[in-house]
């Protein structure tokens, strides 16, 4: 029978920017592993999500995540654009500010999805979630020089403040590599055999998140770019949410914020012609120690049709 899919911008209110996102409806149809990796392939957009019926029958949906490679644990901007997708699914009379339970292979994602019921309800709306892996850091010794040169850069241009180069994952792994300004975010010219040789490296990821301090919008609190090694090139993803949730790690190790909430806003895509912003929240404790990390933005849908795939 045909498959439902539309096709999302995340982490943008505006069509053609954010990061696209396929989600390809498979609650009352069904697709083997190989089969949904095939059709990730085909979209050949940073991941495609598969709705499916969850393991739980109180909770809303279980999501697979695929990119054109491979299968994933968790990704954010997937996660916000599934969100607002069932939540555009599920209008009734006026504003959809329910909780959704997700699903993932990371573990159970509780998000909140806000979908204002007018003319352009069924468009896109704003979605936000917990975190079901806070940031873990694993040691990662390497030198300035050695990532200078992956990056295309000068030394001078790696570190700010007191950040130095880390490693987290919040459910998915990054090299969180802070750089001095701007300029030398928007500089970044990878050289492909050496990026792919520091980064791969043997640590089981190799994907690497450049960050700063100064930023484009004037409440934006950090700018950011992601990339990694693909087949001997280096690509860059426009909008990254389980980076920006491995850089709560960087945030709350190197800046220490104080108890509280603290509501952050990052940019990404920018450099790529997709701005995108991701919302990141953090609760720290009267320890000083996370005790719990959000993501959000919002999603905006450009397309939607059927696949007859058989």
């Amino acid at each position: 029978m045909p498959l439902a899919y539309a096709i999302y911008d995340v982490f943008t209110d505006e069509a053609l920017a954010g990061n696209p996102l396929a989600v390809v409806d498979l609650r009352d149809a069904a697709l083997d592993e190989a089969r949904m990796q095939a059709l990730a392939r085909e979209f050949n957009l940073s991941e495609t999500v598969y709705l499916m019926p969850p393991d739980n029958a109180v909770h809303t949906a279980r999501l697979r995540i695929f990119t054109p490679d491979r299968e994933l644990p968790f990704a954010g901007h997937p996660t916000v654009g599934a969100a607002v997708a069932l939540g555009c699914d599920t209008l009734v009379d006026g504003i959809d500010a329910g909780l959704l339970l997700l699903e993932e292979q990371v573990g159970l994602i509780r998000s909140a999805v806000r979908v204002a019921a007018d003319a352009d309800a069924r468009k896109g709306g704003y979605a936000e979630f917990d975190l079901a892996a806070l940031p873990k850091r694993k040691a990662w010794d390497v030198d300035k020089e050695d990532i200078a040169l992956a990056l295309g850069l000068s030394p001078s241009q790696i570190g700010f403040e007191n950040h130095l180069p880390s490693d987290f994952d919040a459910g998915v792994p990054y090299f969180c590599v802070p750089l001095h300004d701007l300029e030398a975010l928007s500089s970044v010219q990878p050289n492909a055999p050496l990026f792919a040789k520091l980064f791969e490296g043997g640590r089981g990821h190799d994907s690497a998140y450049m960050y700063t301090r100064e930023t484009i919008g004037a409440d934006s609190a950090f700018a950011a770019r992601m990339m990694w090694p693909v087949g001997g090139v280096v690509r860059e993803d426009p909008a990254t949410g389980s980076a920006a949730a491995a850089l709560a790690g960087a945030i709350m190790t190197f800046d220490a914020p104080l108890e509280g909430m603290h509501r952050l806003t990052i940019e990404q895509g920018f450099a790529m012609g997709r701005p995108s912003l991701i919302e990141l929240e953090l609760e720290v404790d009267a320890h000083g120690t996370l005790s719990m990390a959000r993501l959000g933005g919002n999603a905006v849908c450009i397309a939607r049709g059927t696949l007859d795939i058989g």
